[in-house]
């Protein structure tokens, strides 16, 4: 048998060889990710080819328009009208709820009104705004204590003022001379033939004059527009006014009169309707025996009143009456009405506290708070409630938020709310200062 001889390099032979297939395979791989991607690039591009391209009805190739995307400008309005509507709302309303767009300033001393007052000044607001009457002249505030208006009248007197909603009404009632404000402007001046007994004004302009006519005639309702013109009269009894309300434009009146006659003392409320014939136009609603009306409120066909121990819902087609909230004389503290509700601060029994509710006049409870010591006034309106003591005023609004305090010197000698009762101005004998929320 012939001896096989053995070669020293074969094992060198053989990796070479495996490298060789190595190397092979990898080219082969690398071969087919080059086609591939080759391949994925043809694909792409014949899409791009075909999207760029359509087919008309006739089967006719054609370039596809390029979409632009315009900016829509009725959108761009849109959103800018609505974030205008969120940033007034939040300005606007937002102090109700202690919500502020900037900082507020908590200083009383940065609104104020320098003034020398005599006790025959009058002060309300008129137009959203603060005014004072002093020295023959009506002069507006707005709440940064800025001048906004002035009217100086040419006689000397000692006026009524009457303020609705953008009107003002200002009587001289011995001469029996009114003068009629519209939003700072004049639009009546003229002279009722008597002696003024008192006025009545309406959110429309419409005046409505007690007062006793020359020719002896002691009681008469004389209604006018803001134009001027008599609209027509109603001859009363003897019995005096305490207040009046005029509705529905002045084409309904309720009157609430005081009786006392020699057997009778209390009151009695009666509607005037126009609308209806001569004989049938004035209709008692109510008497009252021993009571006195502080403030009433007309809603609907409903009365509500406020009397000595109590507060009452009178209904005026049936004369019904409904007692709402009555009064323990030892607790009560402080009552006032209000457009949809009333507030009461009464003294807590088991304890040195103040409780306030706010109660809605179907009898539901708006809210409830308590306040730890005895203010000395409180001013309701009908968002925000102001609880004046010696050094500070504590601020409520109606669902019972707390929007926080103010510092001031001492108790003022009058409180006024304005600017949609969003500023209370502090009136002290020879300065106004003006809190804002």
């Amino acid at each position: 048998m012939k001896k096989r001889n053995k070669n020293k390099n074969s094992s060198i032979f053989l990796e070479e060889e495996n490298i060789e297939e190595n190397s092979l395979e990898r080219d082969i791989s690398q071969s087919i990710n080059i086609v591939n991607r080759n391949r994925e690039e043809l694909e792409s591009q014949r899409k791009n080819r075909i999207n760029k391209f359509e087919r008309t009805a006739g089967g006719q190739l054609i370039e596809r328009p390029k979409h632009r995307y315009n900016v829509n400008f009725k959108v761009i309005v849109t959103i800018c009208i609505i974030v205008i509507i969120l940033v007034w709302i939040l300005y606007d309303f937002g102090p109700y709820y202690g919500i502020h767009i900037k900082p507020i300033d908590t200083d009383i001393n940065s609104s104020k009104i320098e003034l020398v007052s005599k006790e025959s000044d009058v002060y309300g607001e008129y137009n959203n705004e603060l005014f004072v009457y002093s020295n023959n002249c009506i002069t507006t505030y707005n709440e940064s204590s800025k001048v906004t208006w002035s009217y100086t009248f040419s006689e000397s007197f000692t006026p009524s003022i009457y303020v609705s909603g953008r009107y003002l009404l200002v009587t001289n009632d011995s001469t029996g001379m009114t003068y009629l404000f519209e939003g700072h402007n004049e639009i009546l001046n003229e002279k009722i033939d008597g002696k003024i007994k008192k006025a009545f004004l309406d959110k429309y302009g419409n005046i409505a004059i007690e007062y006793s006519a020359n020719s002896g005639y002691n009681n008469i309702i004389s209604v006018f527009n803001k134009k001027g013109d008599n609209t027509y009269n109603i001859f009363l009894n003897q019995d005096t006014i305490i207040d009046l309300k005029l509705l529905d434009s002045a084409q309904r009146i309720v009157v609430c009169e005081a009786v006392t006659n020699s057997s009778t003392i209390g009151i009695k409320f009666k509607e005037i309707d126009i609308s209806k014939n001569e004989n049938e136009r004035i209709k008692d609603v109510i008497s009252l025996d021993n009571q006195f009306v502080y403030n009433f409120m007309i809603q609907g066909r409903d009365i509500y009143a406020l009397l000595d121990n109590k507060i009452v819902k009178i209904n005026i087609n049936t004369g019904n009456t409904t007692e709402l909230k009555k009064f323990d004389s030892t607790q009560l503290i402080f009552v006032a009405l209000n457009d949809d509700y009333y507030t009461v601060v009464e003294r807590d029994a088991t304890q040195e506290v103040y409780n306030v509710q706010n109660i809605g006049y179907s009898g539901n409870i708006v809210s409830t708070s308590k306040l730890e010591a005895l203010p000395k006034n409180m001013i309701s309106t009908d968002i925000v409630n102001y609880y004046i003591y010696q050094d500070n005023v504590k601020i409520l609004n109606k669902w019972g938020v707390d929007l926080g305090e103010r510092k001031i010197n001492f108790t003022p000698k009058k409180c006024v709310t304005f600017n949609n009762s969003k500023s209370l101005a502090l009136i002290y004998t020879n300065k106004i200062y003006i809190i804002n929320l």
